[in-house]
């Protein structure tokens, strides 16, 4: 059943995230975390000098009783003041923890988010955002975070003080008998041990089962918002995520209910052992006072002792078990912090032509996924300066990976990517984005002011107002933001009372975002119009000649209306490039872009 080896390395582990958490407290806590230590040293030494005080004042009640002499009144009122201050003592301290563990509590939680963002930003490509292990773990980290740091400040301060009770009751049980402790602590060890490994099957069952507790939060997130609300109605798709649930609870809770039932049984069994340890010191002591050997206060003593030092050991494994719980989180969160980003990145790396000369050039690029999903296979092109660029193809046809690549959201797997000659991966990665006007489809729709919604494209344009307005002239938001009294400060999305746009207006916005970059000599548009109507869609194009001048443009469309303004005009198929030139050559040659026209062409004004 026990592993010792292995316990020794759990032990050596939980000692390593101890200390790292120690660390982690007074960085963000410094003057708290020294309050809370010598409070916790102060309320440890209370019980002792309790139990002491109450020893000192039997044996000198007894004294005077059985050889008949006077009590010393002030020997006596020294001693029940000294018992009383540190009664009172431990009653002060108590409010003052609590309000610094608080505050201790805010500063923690804070600091282990924002090393959490900061570690996240320091990934600079998708890599680990797409793979679902990452997701797990970074989920369970985010859903602890509202409870862990103060189940670790609790559990330090409540260990920290019954391990200074254990100490110093083994100070005062030591001289009626130095092995009585040890044989109350010897019987308890089986007892901590089991409960050690149980903890740790219990947390890594948890972790392992983290897709589960992840379909239980989206199956819940489907019936409780509004997002799903229409069709959930509509299709009657209640009792379907119920039931997803239901499952995925089931499965989750028959793990975890085994592991505890077993933890449970072994705890009631080992706890047996321990109370006939502490049974048979009690009779020891018991056969001491009646040879006369131990005074009656020595006697009061060790009953006060004992009863002391069981329940601070009780308390020292509970707190230790919990401890461990969040040490193992904590030794998660480290674990996170030390991932090494998967990009490798030249720092500071060779500065990005300005402007561009010869172009940006594929030479044989090829990609896989994590997930060793095949993308593209052998694709050569090349952008030239001022060009404009069209990619058209089925979904799934590899063009928004095209994307992520030249953004180097990604590195090829195989092949090479070329800027004026300078592999991509060579440059100053910094710059280079900085030299990308990019919207995306999934474009984000953040919940601040409208404002700062098109100000994110280039943040220093908060500070230049007629850049700000400038892009909402070319992005045909002017009528977007005059119906708002507040106009530019406007704040949009539900999550903070905002108000919510239509998509066809966010779509412009994410554009105007684009437009705010003037210096960018890159255009990405990755299916700009996705959400726009005809008309809307006639205006945004009819601006995107002058957005384009003076860019290298890459258009993503599968609406191939709008492609016919391209110098060139690439069409991917099954993650290859099969054709290449203008839209009349296409036409002409018959193949894949031809049928693609002719499907939509009945839609078309030609």
């Amino acid at each position: 059943m026990i592993d010792f080896r292995d316990w020794l390395d759990s032990l050596h582990d939980y000692t390593r995230a101890l200390f790292r958490c120690l660390k982690l407290l007074w960085t963000a806590a410094p003057g708290e975390t020294v309050f809370i230590g010598a409070a916790v040293l102060l309320q440890g030494l209370v019980p002792a000098l309790s139990i002491w005080i109450s020893k000192l004042v039997v044996d000198t009640v007894a004294t005077a009783l059985t050889q008949r002499e006077n009590l010393e009144q002030v020997s006596v009122g020294l001693l029940v003041a000294g018992w009383v201050g540190a009664l009172l003592l431990e009653y002060l301290l108590n409010p003052w923890i609590q309000a610094v563990q608080g505050n201790i509590n805010d500063k923690v939680t804070a600091h282990i988010s924002l090393l959490l963002m900061h570690k996240a930003d320091t990934f600079a490509d998708l890599t680990h955002f797409e793979d679902p292990k990452f997701y797990d773990e970074l989920q369970l980290l985010q859903k602890e975070l509202s409870y862990q740091p103060l189940n670790l400040l609790q559990n330090l301060a409540e260990g920290g003080q019954s391990f200074i009770t254990l100490v110093a009751m083994v100070a005062l049980l030591a001289p009626l008998g130095f092995w009585i402790p040890f044989v109350i602590a010897i019987a308890a060890i089986p007892q901590i041990v089991v409960s050690f490994q149980y903890e740790t099957k219990i947390w890594l069952t948890l972790f392992e089962n983290s897709p589960q507790a992840r379909r239980m939060q989206y199956c819940t997130s489907v019936m409780l918002t509004d997002t799903y609300a229409k069709e959930v109605r509509l299709f009657k798709l209640g009792s379907f995520f119920i039931g997803g649930y239901l499952r995925a609870f089931q499965s989750l809770h028959q793990s975890m209910r085994h592991l505890r039932e077993k933890q449970a049984l072994w705890s009631t069994s080992l706890a047996l052992v321990s109370t006939l340890g502490n049974g048979f010191a009690f009779y020891w002591v018991v056969q001491q006072a009646f040879r006369r050997q131990i005074s009656p206060g020595s006697v009061l003593l060790f009953i006060e002792s004992l009863a002391s030092f069981q329940r601070s050991l009780e308390e020292f494994v509970r707190t230790w078990l919990e401890l461990y719980e969040t040490l193992l989180y904590m030794e998660q969160f480290f674990n996170f912090l030390n991932k090494e980003p998967s990009m490798v990145l030249c720092v500071p790396g060779t500065p990005v032509p300005n402007p561009i000369q010869y172009g940006i050039s594929f030479k044989k690029v090829h990609f896989s996924y994590p997930d060793n999903r095949s993308a593209l296979k052998d694709i050569s092109f090349t952008l030239y300066p001022n060009e404009t660029v069209a990619i058209v193809g089925e979904n799934g046809a590899g063009k928004s990976t095209l994307v992520k690549l030249l953004t180097r959201l990604y590195d090829p797997t195989e092949g090479v990517i070329l800027v004026d000659g300078v592999d991509l991966r060579e440059l100053n990665l910094n710059e280079w984005r900085h030299q990308i006007a990019a919207v995306f489809q999934d474009f984000g729709r953040y919940a601040l002011t409208l404002g700062e919604n098109i100000a994110l494209g280039d943040l220093t344009v908060l500070e230049h107002p007629e850049t700000l307005r400038y892009a909402i002239e070319k992005a045909g938001m002017v009528g977007v933001v005059e119906k708002f009294s507040t106009k530019e400060n406007t704040p949009l999305g539900k999550q903070f009372g905002g108000t919510e746009l239509s998509g066809g207006e966010w779509q412009k916005l994410a554009l105007s975002r684009a437009f705010v970059r003037k210096r960018a000599q890159l255009l990405i548009l990755d299916e700009p119009t996705a959400a726009l109507d005809p008309r809307s869609e006639y205006e945004i194009y009819h601006r995107f000649v002058e957005l384009a001048e003076g860019k290298t443009t890459l258009l993503i469309t599968h609406r191939l209306a709008s492609v016919r303004m391209a110098d060139r005009i690439l069409v991917l198929k099954a993650g290859r490039l099969i054709e290449e030139g203008t839209h009349q050559e296409l036409l002409r040659r018959g193949g894949e872009y031809a049928t693609l026209w002719n499907m939509q062409a009945k839609h078309y004004s030609l």
